[in-house]
């Protein structure tokens, strides 16, 4: 209760009860209903902090379901980054090894994040380290899959290479096994028939008889087609690309001309006895960078009379309308 408050009138000499003027009743009609207001305040969140609004019931629920979607992106970044890990180290160890490419530097694998953040979102955000930490992680991530990208691509374009590479390398025997030759001159020094002199001799020799299919060691384009003027009689040469050509001599017939493109197996001539020869044979060559090279370290493929006659014959069906007669594996 409110106590009343008396004072003496000097004029009456009674008591009298203490009256409010019109400024004091205002300033003490703000103060309660300030004091009213802040108590209901204080109540208020006195009774939020014991039972929550729906409004926090709702936050707090769509709060607990981000941060459980948040575990489960963490994890799922987790194995992105396993397998690209993964990705990259068959990239370097294997990919690249047998394709003779240098591993990416670690430096660079690394993939280092950096920059401004997302605008203002995380300045106003209340705890932003969980969507700072994944939002680095996917950009790390990103950056990494950009440079393994970039590297596939690297090793795609190496092994295309490679694979023309080992299309054009010359690497079969002129001459199918299938038919009848024999090694008459082989690689290096030997006396010349017709000198008697010790010279070098810069391909080798295979005898047989006039008419025997040639065929192309490795895909390239016609250089040259023509008689010789040095004693090769008929001759093709063959430019593989990579700094590899290779010739053909003493040739019968020629079945191809200047800038025709030819696959390995395919017929470009037979076997003659033109030029400076003393019999039937074919004078096979292979040039590196323009310097001889022993034909007999390129015949790789080990290939049987059967598996010649199907090189031969594929090579032959959209090359030109000639068929080759000396296949029979005779």
């Amino acid at each position: 209760m409110f106590v009343r408050k008396y004072h003496i009138n000097p004029e009456t000499l009674r008591y009298e009860r203490v009256r409010l003027n019109r400024s004091q009743k205002l300033r003490w009609g703000v103060g309660f209903g300030l004091g009213l207001i802040a108590l209901a305040i204080l109540m208020r969140f006195g009774f939020e902090r014991v039972y929550p609004t729906p409004r926090q019931i709702i936050y707090n629920k769509e709060n607990r379901i981000l941060r459980s979607e948040y575990k489960i992106l963490n994890t799922e970044l987790q194995e992105v980054e396993s397998q690209l890990a993964e990705l990259r180290n068959r990239d370097d160890r294997f990919y690249r090894a047998i394709l003779d490419l240098d591993p990416i530097p670690y430096s660079i694998r690394s993939a280092g994040t950096g920059g401004s953040e997302s605008g203002g979102l995380l300045k106003n955000m209340r705890d932003p380290r969980m969507v700072k930490e994944v939002s680095e992680k996917i950009e790390k991530l990103s950056n990494k899959a950009k440079i393994q990208s970039n590297s596939l691509d690297r090793v795609y374009d190496k092994a295309l290479d490679n694979q023309h590479f080992l299309a054009s390398r010359p690497s079969i025997n002129p001459i199918s096994p299938g038919d009848p030759t024999w090694l008459t001159s082989s690689y290096g020094y030997r006396n010349d028939p017709f000198t008697k002199r010790r010279t070098a001799h810069h391909g080798i020799d295979l005898a047989g008889p006039v008419g025997l299919d040639v065929h192309c060691t490795g895909e390239g384009v016609v250089t040259i087609a023509h008689v010789s003027r040095y004693g090769y009689g008929k001759e093709v040469v063959v430019d593989h690309g990579y700094g590899f050509t290779s010739r053909y001599a003493h040739l019968e017939d020629i079945h191809v001309k200047v800038g025709q493109k030819l696959k390995r197996g395919e017929v470009l001539g037979t076997l003659g006895n033109t030029g400076r020869s003393t019999g039937p044979h074919l004078h096979y060559e292979i040039r590196k960078a323009g310097h001889p090279v022993n034909p007999m370290y390129f015949f790789y493929e080990n290939l049987s009379a059967g598996e010649y006659t199907l090189l031969a014959s594929k090579a032959n069906v959209s090359a030109s309308p000639y068929q080759p007669n000396a296949m029979s594996q005779k």
